[in-house]
């Protein structure tokens, strides 16, 4: 009856072990998922006031969340889970007056490259005044 007790009470453990999510298996691959739209820089760079809705739907594709309430609000959402457990998740919220858009608000958006390279121009070349 010992000798029952010992493999059992392994097998119990290990089960109990295997369900836990800080211990891991080696090899084990878990997947990322994503969700939403994804938002990239080129697509928030076209952005600007005066586009009307087909135009941005265009853009961005259509909206995830449809505000039955707010026809002049359209929310994208985008969220990434990786298999590591590190989560990253970005937001950008359309704004329309009538058929034209107003402006647009985020989370976590793509800062536009263009505008670095030149804010490290701006910074490096100072301005020379003009010759009288």
């Amino acid at each position: 009856m010992k000798i029952i007790k010992n493999p059992l009470m392994i097998v119990c453990l290990v089960s109990i072990l295997a369900g836990c999510q800080y211990f891991q298996f080696p090899g084990v691959h878990k997947i990322n998922i994503q969700q939403g739209h994804i938002l990239t820089e080129e697509m928030i760079s076209q952005l600007e006031p005066g586009l009307n809705k087909r135009q941005v739907r265009y853009i961005l594709g259509t909206p995830l969340i449809d505000d039955i309430f707010n026809d002049d609000r359209w929310d994208y959402y985008y969220s990434l889970k990786m298999g590591s457990g590190r989560f990253f998740k970005r937001t950008l919220t359309v704004y329309f007056d009538g058929d034209l858009l107003t402006h647009f608000t985020g989370e976590n958006l793509p800062e536009s490259k263009v505008s670095d390279e030149e804010q490290k121009k701006d910074e490096k070349e100072p301005e020379t005044p003009l010759p009288d």
